[in-house]
C-alpha cells in the first residue's frame, strides 16, 4: 500500500485527529519516507508521523516495513529521554487506514542556525550512554564490519556503472581493516543534520529520525558529520562540532586504519544520493572526488 498524494496523507491525519478528539491539522514537515502533521487537542498539540508507504524501497531502506521503523523511532526516542538526550516524547503507535502512525510530542523550532558546538556536546553525551537492548534496522542483523563492507560494496558497484572509479580493496581486506582497528560501539544516530534537529536559539532541543542508527564506534558518526558538513543545507560546521564534542568529553581516533573506510561509507552514500535520488552535479562531483581520494588512502 502506497500513498499517492500528500492530500491522501492529510486525509489520514484528519481522520486520526478526529478519532483522538483533535482539530486544526496542519502539515509541519515532509521527508523521503515520512510526513509530519500537527494537531491541537484542548490546550496542547500532538504530532503524527505518517509513512508514505507501508513498506519502503528507498536508498537506505529496501524492503523495510514502515511499522518496523516506527517502532524503532519510538524505542530510541524513549531511550534518548531516559538518558538525558534531547528528543520528542513518543506517546503511542496506532494504526489508521492500514498505516502505522507514531504519535509524538510537538517540539517547536525557531528556525535559528544550529550551534554545531552545542550539538557536539549533545552527541558526546549520547555516545557515552549505555547502548539500548534493541535490534536496529540499518544493522540488518550483522556485525558492523560486515554491514559496512556490504553496503560500501553495493553502493560502489552502482556508482561504477556510470562513473570512473578506482578498484576497491577486496571485501576481505575492508572487513579485516574494520575488525582490527574499530573501537568500542555506542549508539550512533548516523543522520545528524539541521533537518533532523529541532532548535531554539541555536540549541538542539530534539533529535529525531533514527532510521539510520547503528551500534558503531563514534568515529563512524564523526566521519559522517564530516562529509555532511560539505552540504550547506545541512547546517553543520565540522571543526566547531568537533570542538564541542571533545570539550564535552568525547574522544575519537581520527588516525585509525578504519577512518578512510568510515568516511568512504558516507561519501559513497552521498554520491549515490546526488547522482540519482536528488540529482546535483556539483555535489555529485564533490563526493566522487572524495571517494577517489579515500580509496587512494586505503
Amino acid at each position: 500500500m502506497t500513498l499517492s498524494t500528500d492530500r491522501t496523507t492529510a486525509e489520514i491525519a484528519s481522520t486520526l485527529a478526529a478519532r483522538r478528539g483533535a482539530t486544526s491539522v496542519v502539515l509541519a514537515g515532509a521527508g523521503t519516507e515520512f510526513l509530519f502533521y500537527e494537531a491541537t487537542v484542548g490546550n496542547r498539540r500532538e504530532g503524527y508521523r505518517i509513512p508514505r508507504s507501508v513498506e519502503f524501497n528507498t536508498a537506505n531502506n529496501r524492503g523495510v516495513l514502515a511499522e518496523t521503523l516506527q517502532r524503532q523511532e519510538m524505542a530510541l526516542a524513549r531511550w534518548a529521554s531516559s538518558n538525558g538526550i534531547p528528543g520528542a516524547a513518543a506517546t503511542d503507535l496506532v494504526i489508521q487506514d492500514g498505516f502505522p502512525i507514531l504519535i509524538l510530542e510537538v517540539v517547536d523550532d525557531d528556525g535559528s542556525e544550529l550551534d554545531s558546538a552545542a550539538l557536539g556536546s549533545v552527541i558526546a553525551a549520547m555516545h557515552s550512554a549505555p547502548c539500548p537492548d534493541f535490534r536496529l534496522v540499518a544493522q540488518d542483523g550483522k556485525a558492523l564490519a560486515g554491514r559496512i563492507t556490504q553496503r560500501v560494496n553495493e553502493r560502489y558497484t552502482e556508482l561504477r556503472k556510470q562513473h570512473s572509479l578506482p578498484n576497491l580493496p577486496s571485501s576481505t581486506a575492508l572487513r579485516a581493516t574494520l575488525e582490527s582497528s574499530a573501537g568500542e560501539p555506542c549508539l550512533t544516530h548516523m543522520d545528524l543534520r539541521r533537518q533532523n534537529v529541532r532548535v531554539h536559539n541555536g540549541q538542539p532541543l530534539s533529535l529525531f529520525d533514527w532510521s539510520n542508527a547503528l551500534f558503531a564506534p563514534p568515529e563512524l558518526e564523526i566521519a559522517r558529520i564530516e562529509e555532511y558538513s560539505a552540504i550547506r543545507e545541512n547546517g553543520l560546521d565540522y571543526s566547531t562540532f568537533l570542538k564541542g564534542y571533545t570539550d564535552a568529553g568525547g574522544s575519537i581516533d581520527n588516525g585509525g586504519a578504519s577512518s578512510p573506510v568510515f568516511n568512504l561509507d558516507a561519501a559513497v552514500m552521498l554520491a549515490g544520493v546526488f547522482n540519482s535520488f536528488a540529482p546535483d552535479p556539483e555535489l555529485r562531483e564533490h563526493f566522487l572526488s572524495r571517494i577517489r581520494a579515500l580509496v587512494g588512502a586505503l
